[in-house]
């Protein structure tokens, strides 16, 4: 029997002289003899089954990642040979099925031993079987030969990934107050008075975060040609106002280490006539969401106050 392991780091790993687990065919849930559900379900139940003895939450069965590991399996029997992984190949094919991944990994195996034996094969599983930042799993099988390709292909969702990464902002009060202390505490480095919170500000910047996730497009100035001042006025400040924008932070930690690394944006922070400060933070809603699914946009206003 053969394994071979690849992913998206293009990394290659052979294994051989795996032993027998020694484990009754009812420990994933199957009566000894083939059962009627298809060997996706099979495999599925022993990673799930190793899954759960080591405390990872459970892989979900890919129906679209299916597809890809089937053409891989069929590919390889055709060939009558694991091959060595194809850099362009699976990316490509995930996104023809309408895949988002963040991550995948491929794991392989090629065996003249019957199906039953190979499934309960002590170092059959991939490492990526018990990969907890993956849950979703699509196999494919394909014979030639008298030889079984078995291919297992572990996607790590850029859904479930912008999921866990934004999570820690759905909190906007606790956000905008962590941004406030922090520039605050540049501020007084720099031997300037702290900025108050302006909830006009607020609104301003939240209003043009939202406008450029919801409208697609990323600046200063609107489609309409409008810029910071032109819509802080139109909102009732007077006085006009600086503004920094990031995207792509998923804190306000980082989100301001990239101001602060920018001279025009830092000097915005640093003003020393500004007085007050407003905070937007739009987040897309993921999972190929449209428009803007997998953004976050931060804006920041400063103002002189009246």
């Amino acid at each position: 029997m053969k394994t071979w392991i690849r992913g998206c780091v293009r990394a290659v790993v052979c294994a051989t002289g795996l032993a027998v687990l020694p484990l009754a065919p009812g420990a994933f849930g199957l009566d000894g003899a083939r059962a009627a559900a298809p060997w996706q379900d099979e495999w599925l139940a022993r990673f799930n089954w190793e899954r759960a003895r080591g405390g990872v939450r459970p892989l979900l069965p890919s129906p679209v990642l299916n597809q890809v590991a089937q053409q891989e399996a069929e590919e390889m029997a055709r060939d009558g040979r694991i091959r060595s992984c194809a850099a362009a190949a699976v990316p490509e094919r995930l996104r023809r099925v309408g895949y988002s991944a963040h991550d995948w990994r491929e794991g392989c195996i090629s065996a003249q031993a019957p199906p039953d034996s190979v499934l309960f094969t002590r170092g059959a599983s991939p490492e990526a079987a018990l990969d907890g930042h993956f849950r979703d799993l699509g196999v494919g099988v394909a014979v030639a030969g008298g030889v079984t390709h078995y291919v297992f292909l572990f996607g790590w969702h850029q859904g479930d990934y912008f999921a866990a990464a934004t999570a820690r902002l759905a909190d906007r009060a606790k956000v905008e107050a962590e941004m406030l202390a922090r520039v605050n505490a540049v501020r007084r480095n720099a031997g300037l008075p702290p900025f108050a919170p302006n909830p006009l500000l607020d609104r301003i910047s939240q209003e043009h975060a939202e406008d450029m996730l919801t409208r697609s497009y990323s600046g200063h100035r609107t489609p309409e040609g409008l810029g910071p001042s032109d819509r802080a006025r139109a909102d009732g400040y007077k006085v006009g106002i600086g503004e920094n924008i990031v995207e792509q932070r998923f804190s306000a930690e980082e989100a301001l280490e990239a101001w602060l690394g920018s001279p025009g944006h830092r000097r915005n922070i640093l003003d020393p006539d500004c007085r007050e400060m407003g905070l937007g933070l739009a987040v897309g809603g993921g999972y190929d969401a449209a428009p803007g699914g997998y953004r976050v946009v931060w804006v920041q206003s400063v103002g002189r106050g009246e």
